[in-house]
């Protein structure tokens, strides 16, 4: 992965470049996104283009990034030479976690025939007009059980019964797989929401971009090891124009990489499990596959994990705590989990990464979540 970009690489110049220099420059990059088709692409590149131009075109703007820009080093510096291995903290997250509700579902005694492989793109895939995403969530649900009615009356379809919250302890089958991937995981959070991430490398997270976007410009974005507590600036981003894929570098970190898996070699009714701050509590939970759905072009793993407020960007497992899917929400009333397939997540890997304060003030994600 590309390192993260400053405003003066975004218009490809250095510090010492001049407000003419700068002008010339920002022209130049201007012209040539014209020859571009017009998209959502070219619209966010001019975005971060003018927002560059702005800011170094004006000397108090640009003196304040510049002295941010020296801090931030000195600070990468430091945390280097004093970084150290992160202690065993396992059994403090299994106390933690086990204090906290799950929700639990069961796959079928008999599994459904596989899942049919995501489409080849994602322009085919996607309808022009797309059902009522409770239709298509209904279909993937097994028929409600219905009541024995006496002879002569008309039976009706008992209510679907709801699934009781049960502590987490990572003891049993479950355990193994579940302390695979529980060190991995990271709450973030910034002045204006939290959410989720995993680790993919030892200073980099796989997140939703809609973790990301609400924060960006409003004070530090935290990483923070749910074991130990500590906390690590995020220090830059890149993204996917059209999918809820970021990932984000938080120099120091020092995580423990997830491994990736194969969401389309997972059957229906095949066992998955997640884990996630669920409104800032650590929470996981065990579910069954139950299909997939394609809203916008986008894949999504329809599971009966427990999904709630917090969630987002954590990481979905296979029984081999491969990564297979980045959930990222569900229905309000929470009956199923949507989770980006991890072939479309790990795709943000080849993006550039941008400096978290070369972020225009406006910058939100550019998806329209479709639930």
């Amino acid at each position: 992965m590309a390192e993260k970009q400053s405003l003066y690489e975004l218009l490809g110049l250095t510090g010492k470049a001049t407000p003419a220099d700068i002008q010339e420059a920002f022209e130049s990059c201007r012209q040539a996104l014209a020859r571009e088709p017009d998209g959502e692409d070219r619209r966010n590149r001019l975005t971060f283009l003018q927002h560059a131009r702005d800011v170094l075109s004006d000397p108090r703007q640009r003196a304040l990034y510049d002295r941010r820009n020296r801090e931030q080093h000195a600070a990468a510096v430091q945390e280097a030479k004093s970084a150290r291995p992160l202690r065993p903290f396992l059994a403090m997250v299994l106390i933690a976690a086990a204090a906290y509700p799950a929700w639990r579902f069961i796959a079928a005694d008999k599994p459904a025939p596989a899942v049919p492989a995501p489409a080849a793109s994602a322009a085919s895939a996607a309808p022009k007009t797309e059902p009522p995403i409770e239709e298509e969530i209904a279909a993937l649900l097994p028929p409600a059980p219905v009541d024995p009615a006496p002879p002569g009356t008309a039976s009706k379809p008992a209510a679907a019964p709801k699934p009781a919250p049960q502590k987490l302890v990572f003891a049993g089958p479950d355990a193994g797989i579940l302390a695979k991937f529980s060190d991995s995981t990271y709450l973030i959070i910034g002045a204006a929401g939290l959410g989720t991430g995993v680790a993919i490398e030892s200073d980099k997270l796989l997140t939703n971009c809609h973790v990301i976007a609400p924060n960006v410009l409003k004070g530090p974005i935290l990483a923070i090891n749910p074991a130990t507590q500590e906390k690590t600036r995020i220090t830059a981003a890149a993204f996917l124009i059209r999918e809820d894929a970021c990932v984000v570098h938080a120099p120091g970190l020092n995580g423990k990489p997830i491994a990736f898996g194969d969401a389309a070699q997972l059957a229906r009714g095949a066992r998955i499990f997640n884990i996630g701050f669920a409104n800032g509590r650590l929470m996981a939970s065990t579910g069954a596959l139950l299909g997939i759905i394609n809203r916008g072009g986008q894949n999504y793993l329809v599971s009966s994990n427990y999904c709630d407020h917090g969630v987002s960007g954590g990481p979905l497992v296979d029984e081999e705590g491969r990564l297979v899917g980045l959930t990222s929400g569900g229905p309000a009333d929470r009956s199923v989990c949507l989770s980006l397939t991890a072939e479309t997540a790990r795709t943000v890997l080849a993006q550039t990464l941008i400096a978290i304060d070369a972020f225009p003030p406006n910058y939100m994600s550019n998806l329209t979540r479709r639930w």
